[in-house]
């Protein structure tokens, strides 16, 4: 088994004695250059069979990945001008510089996760091993953002198994049994079952315990190359070397593990390999760490005794006069020719079959991927149990429909088949109608916007469809949103008293039940449509003003014509309120009314039944392909706006990936 820069590797993971070992006597890691050594610079590393591999890493090639004059530019602002470097297998790349120089831009565009076209220009070459990066390639890549972007409601053993399942499509014992090593291998072993939380929200998992979970979900499915974006972000001291360290150990497996580092400690500085120093979106060093110091002090800017180095670079790359003289320095030290890891690993890829690297990457890429029934099935068992979990979320749910259904059917409790009951029954009818659209619509605004984030993260790992998350959520929600418009019907309908009949009430509930899963399409299709929670319910709030208006209640058709008229046709809440007032009045067979009270003269003029009431209305009474057209439209109405959401949902993770 070849030495790595002088660390022996056993079974996949250096040693606390070794590391300590590398670690000289002024507190930095003493490591060679790897001029002695080709084959650590090589396209492509081979790993001793004899050596039992660590977790997920099977006995396989190594890539280097290297970028030639990478360039990206905003318009007229250039943010990475000319990179040239590689990162080498078995071995930690740390890129430093200070906020704005073009750290997470850089990291972004080594993995094709940057915008291009119009404005937006990415230039350069990317290289794996010997080969041009092609953009399938990113499935041999792993990438953790800064933020930990795990749903709330999941368990590290959850999003583990998700991961692995939905990105692999492994098989459920062997998913189990890498799911377990993984844990371990994390040490999250003691918190398999801890939901991950909201850091300030709700409890969950501590700051390094969500870090080394969301470095699992890219790790368990074995990627070749593994990008961390701040992985110490919001970490104390103690907690960010233990997560570097981390890093140092997966990258003596053989990984490529590169990560953005902000003001690294003493002890994390200790488990540097290799390091890439950024200002203004250029380099100003690219090579070991150990070698930096010679370097800096080459060029005339030897470290103090009371700097660590990394804090020295810092304060001379935060000074923009310093900083363009350390860009010029570094391109003459180029220019002169030196032997560097970048010269040495592109040497000797040349050297190497050209079809080595591809072979392997065709052969490692295409295990990737699930069929569609596996990730509908995952997808729906993760709504399931996150639903289960969220107490917050069953109670809203069947709180608002139990209040709702308690105070209005207390305030029209038993209406009376007269005058003063019809005019009752429209106006309970509507409010009915008009709080499902309303609650369906936004309860499906607020928990999209809530997973938004997740989607868009796992769309950029390719883990599963848009239209398999479209049916996923759809399939958990929908006993959920049943439930509810039973709970709320049963109450109401018999409170207020309206035709007691059960032919008439499963009929209601029908209608219901219909409405509710309409405006749930148009809660989804309107958050799936807008950037934020804020344009949401914006947006929403004018749609259920124009389906208010053109329901049947507050304006008639005559009132709406000419200009207006067209509200009433995509207004699927007044298909819904004809279809239950024509339900409740077609069983009106004779309307009392007091004469007493009124006198003969009002009696007389008022309707003597419900049908004529429906007459009256506009609503064509006693046309039944009107009750047709209306349960057509309403069908229409819940297949389009799905349709709509999904497609939403596509451009959406298009223009992310």
């Amino acid at each position: 088994m070849p030495r790595l820069h002088n660390e022996q590797v056993h079974n996949g993971i250096t040693t606390d004695a070794e590391d300590q070992q590398n670690i000289s006597s002024n507190g930095h890691q003493t490591i060679s250059s790897g001029e002695d050594n080709p084959q650590l610079h090589g396209s492509i590393v081979e790993f001793d069979s004899s050596t039992p591999p660590a977790i997920g890493v099977p006995n396989s090639y190594s890539l280097p990945l290297s970028w030639h004059r990478l360039s990206y530019s905003v318009g007229k602002k250039r943010i990475l001008c000319g990179l040239t470097g590689t990162a080498l297998p078995g071995r930690c790349l740390a890129i430093l510089g200070s906020s704005g120089a073009g750290k997470t831009t850089f990291l972004n565009a080594i993995c094709d996760r940057l915008a291009s076209g119009g404005e937006l220009k990415l230039s350069g070459r990317r290289q794996l091993g010997d080969c041009e990066f092609e953009r399938h390639f990113r499935k041999a890549m792993g990438f953790v953002a800064q933020d930990d972007i795990i749903s709330p409601l999941s368990t590290p053993y959850d999003a583990l198994w998700f991961s692995l399942r939905t990105r692999r499509g492994t098989g459920r014992a062997e998913t189990e049994e890498r799911v377990q090593e993984m844990l371990s291998v994390l040490r999250l072993r003691h918190c398999r079952g801890t939901k991950v939380g909201i850091p300030g929200l709700e409890a969950g998992l501590s700051g390094g315990e969500r870090k080394r979970c969301s470095i699992g979900i890219e790790l368990i499915c074995d990627p070749k190359i593994l990008l961390l974006d701040e992985p110490t972000s919001g970490l104390d001291s103690v907690t960010s070397a233990k997560v570097v360290h981390l890093l140092r150990q997966l990258s003596r497996t053989g990984r490529t593990v590169i990560y953005t580092i902000h003001q690294p400690t003493a002890e994390v500085l200790s488990y540097f390999d290799d390091v890439m120093l950024m200002t203004q979106g250029r380099i100003a060093y690219h090579g070991t760490m150990a070698a930096s110091l010679d370097y800096f002090e080459s060029i005339g800017f030897p470290c103090p005794s009371k700097y660590t180095p990394t804090d020295y670079y810092m304060v001379l790359l935060q000074d923009s006069v310093t900083s363009k003289v350390l860009i010029k320095r570094w391109r003459k030290y180029l220019k002169n020719g030196p032997r560097t890891p970048h010269t040495a690993a592109v040497r000797f890829a040349k050297s190497r079959s050209e079809s080595s690297a591809a072979r392997f990457l065709d052969a490692y890429i295409v295990k990737f991927g699930s069929s569609p029934a596996v990730q509908l099935y995952e997808l729906t068992r993760r709504r399931m149990m996150e639903i289960s979990r969220d107490s917050l979320y069953l109670f809203s749910y069947t709180a608002q429909a139990i209040f709702f259904a308690v105070v209005v059917g207390l305030i029209f409790l038993n209406v009376r088949a007269n005058v003063e009951g019809i005019q009752d029954r429209q106006g309970v009818l509507f409010l009915i109608v008009m709080n499902r659209v309303m609650s369906s619509t936004f309860i499906m605004i607020n928990t999209f916007n809530n997973v938004r984030a997740v989607f868009m993260r796992e769309q950029q790992a390719g883990a599963y469809s848009p239209l398999m998350f479209f049916l996923g959520r759809s399939f958990a929600e929908f006993p959920v949103q049943i439930l509810a418009v039973l709970v709320e019907s049963c109450i109401l309908y018999w409170m207020v008293g309206l035709h007691r009949h059960p032919g008439s009430f499963f009929y209601y509930f029908g209608v219901i039940a219909l409405l509710s899963q309409v405006a749930t399409g148009l809660g989804f299709a309107i958050s799936t449509s807008c950037p934020s929670l804020v344009v949401s319910s914006a947006m929403a709030s004018v749609s259920f003003m124009l389906l208010s208006v053109g329901g049947g209640l507050f304006a008639s058709t005559d009132r709406l014509r000419p200009y207006w008229y067209w509200l009433e046709k995509p207004s699927f809440m007044r298909h819904a309120y004809i279809l239950v007032l024509r339900n409740e009045l077609h069983n009106v067979p004779h309307i009392a009314c007091d004469y007493y009270r009124w006198g003969d003269g009002y009696c007389i003029n008022q309707p003597r039944d419900g049908r004529t009431v429906m007459r009256l209305l506009g609503f064509d009474g006693d046309a039944q392909s009107a009750s047709v057209y209306m349960w057509v439209s309403l069908a229409i109405m819940f297949f389009l706006l799905r349709t709509i959401s999904v497609i939403a949902l596509v451009v959406a993770a298009r223009e992310k990936t």
